[in-house]
């Protein structure tokens, strides 16, 4: 289960990075990258020992993926990073909370970022450049592990509180990519054209690890270009005849709204044969807009596929194999309230979810009791708890969070406790909402992102927003929403009332809807809404309000 034992001269996997026009400016062998890391793992050697935590920030081209494996083949355990903030803010504390928490000896990086996380930290500093792809006479082998130890320390985004470290070991990179890589059909010959942020599971799984395990190409779209122009992620799948892609569905509409911006696009997507839908809420509506407006340009409508996962089970618990018809469910809202999973025809009142796939191989799933280790019952919502191999050890270092965590015993396997609520469908695993994000009214519960969906179909707004619902210690559910640049007060107004009327539909409590400032709704480092943090925030009257509902709205009867 040695990770760098997969890259040799055999294995046909390659790393390669494209810049803004789509050409590639980075590329390396899996035996090149292999050579890399033992040259990269001899200069941490030189500046601290096996065991010891390497923090390696976003990097250009491929050179993430060479410091990661640098630090395994050291026998190191790394750390992944975002980008380091110029400025004090609460990223910055964010980054101060891990150094706490793993107190790294070394960091690998280029010239900006080593300079700043050594001097505010202390560290070692290995630069990107100790590395040689062509002589290997120098470079020692790898450090021996036990593949069951941690290789990797994934710290969850969270919404509050300290940061918690994933141990993921190579045993669980492995395996789970592996599986991952057989459900999708990823292979010698598929193209892996990904613009994640590495320091994020997904990313960091599918663009690191995936082509080692499956002898696929990466093409590496950098984050920030695509932040800036979200078609060059499209445009670098030009005349590759096997892509494989994944990405939230908030990526999805983002390049649809590019869409409309551009007179021309031109990039042929038929290649295009699995798209992955994970990391956040997945909305079938998101979905067909994209189908709408990429399919003549050769997207597929069976190319989407949803999925779940998270990082304490490396990264993926289920998805589909290509080519599965995807499924979108509607459910009584009423019904669901009450916990009970009861379908309704379209045109009837209710919510849309949408199934995520069935678990891959070696991970099983099954719905508990959220306070209990039994089974929720046959057509109720419960938690979803995943068992199997991909599921790492624990927390770094935080033995209460672990036992609460990942030790429920049930039918004689041990099983992680997901915090996720939802059901099996033929199964297929699918997600109502989180545990702790739950708006309880009159004993019932709903689900943030079913009013956050319903809310959204009553904006008016150009593209999508950014959106949060969440419900106070007064029992208040807010619908919070960022107006766009240039916003007109009397439009926003008309926006409120919309969304107002649409979750009135589904929800019967009090609710206000709030039209807040651009970039004021907290979000985690991988761009997933906070929605404790952004309760605490209304509670402390921290939002920039643009403007809101009036009168707190009970909805329906």
């Amino acid at each position: 289960m040695n990770i760098l034992d997969l890259l040799d001269a055999s294995s046909t996997a390659v790393y390669e990075a494209v810049d803004a026009d789509a050409n590639v400016v980075d590329s390396v062998t899996a035996a090149g990258m292999r050579s890399d890391a033992l040259h990269m793992a001899d200069a941490l050697l030189a500046v601290a020992d096996p065991g010891d935590r390497v923090f390696i920030p976003p990097l250009p081209g491929v050179d993430f993926e060479r410091a990661f494996f640098g630090a395994v083949a050291a026998g190191m355990i790394a750390v992944p990073l975002p980008k380091m903030p110029k400025i004090r803010s609460k990223k910055l504390d964010r980054i101060e909370g891990v150094v706490d928490d793993c107190t790294p000896r070394v960091v690998i990086g280029d010239e900006q970022s080593q300079q700043l996380v050594s001097e505010l930290f202390g560290l070692a500093v290995v630069p990107v450049t100790a590395r040689a792809t062509m002589d290997l006479a120098g470079a020692q082998a790898p450090v021996a592990r036990d593949p069951m130890q941690p290789a990797l320390l994934q710290y969850t985004s969270g919404s509050t509180g300290s940061p918690k470290g994933v141990e993921v070991s190579e045993f669980n990179l492995v395996t789970n990519q592996q599986g991952m890589s057989r459900r999708c059909a990823v292979r010698h010959g598929t193209d892996v054209v990904a613009w994640l942020p590495s320091f994020h599971d997904m990313g960091l799984c599918s663009m690191t690890i995936m082509p080692a395990v499956s002898g696929a190409r990466l093409v590496r779209v950098a984050t920030d270009d695509f932040i800036r122009r979200p078609l060059l992620w499209l445009e670098a799948m030009r005349g590759r005849g096997d892509v494989w892609s994944a990405a939230p569905d908030s990526s999805y509409r983002n390049c649809v709204r590019a869409k409309r911006l551009v007179k021309e696009f031109t990039t042929d997507l038929s290649g295009w044969r699995f798209a992955a839908n994970a990391a956040e809420p997945v909305r079938e509506s998101t979905m067909l807009e994209f189908e709408d407006t990429f399919g003549p340009y050769g997207f597929s409508r069976l190319a989407f596929q949803p999925g779940y996962g998270l990082a304490e089970s490396t990264v993926c618990v289920s998805v589909n194999s290509p080519g599965t018809p995807r499924r979108s469910l509607r459910l009584d809202n009423v019904q669901l309230a009450s916990g009970v999973v009861r379908e309704v025809a379209a045109e009837q009142p209710g919510v849309d979810v949408s199934a995520c796939g069935r678990p891959i191989e070696g991970s099983e799933v099954r719905i508990l009791d959220p306070e209990a280790p039994v089974p929720a019952g046959e057509g109720r919502v419960g938690e979803i708890c995943v068992s199997g191999p991909s599921n790492a050890r624990g927390y770094w270092q935080n033995s209460d969070a672990t036992r609460e965590t990942f030790t429920t015993e049930f039918e004689g396997r041990r099983f992680l406790r997901t915090g996720d609520l939802g059901f099996l469908s033929d199964g297929e695993v699918v997600i109502c909402g989180r545990k702790k994000d739950l708006l309880i009214h009159a004993g019932e519960n709903f689900y943030a992102p079913d009013l956050e969906a319903a809310g959204l179909d009553g904006l008016t707004t150009d593209g999508t927003p950014v959106v949060a619902c969440f419900q106070t210690s007064d029992g208040l559910v807010y619908f919070c929403y960022e107006a766009g640049r240039g916003v007109d007060e009397q439009e926003e107004a008309r926006n409120c009332a919309g969304a107002l009327a649409r979750i009135a539909t589904l929800y019967p409590g009090p609710t206000q809807v709030v039209a807040v400032a651009r970039g004021q709704i907290p979000r985690t480092t991988s761009g997933k809404v906070q929605r404790r943090q952004a309760a605490a925030m209304m509670e402390r009257s921290d939002f920039r309000l643009v403007t809101a509902t009036k009168v707190p709205t009970m909805g329906r009867a």
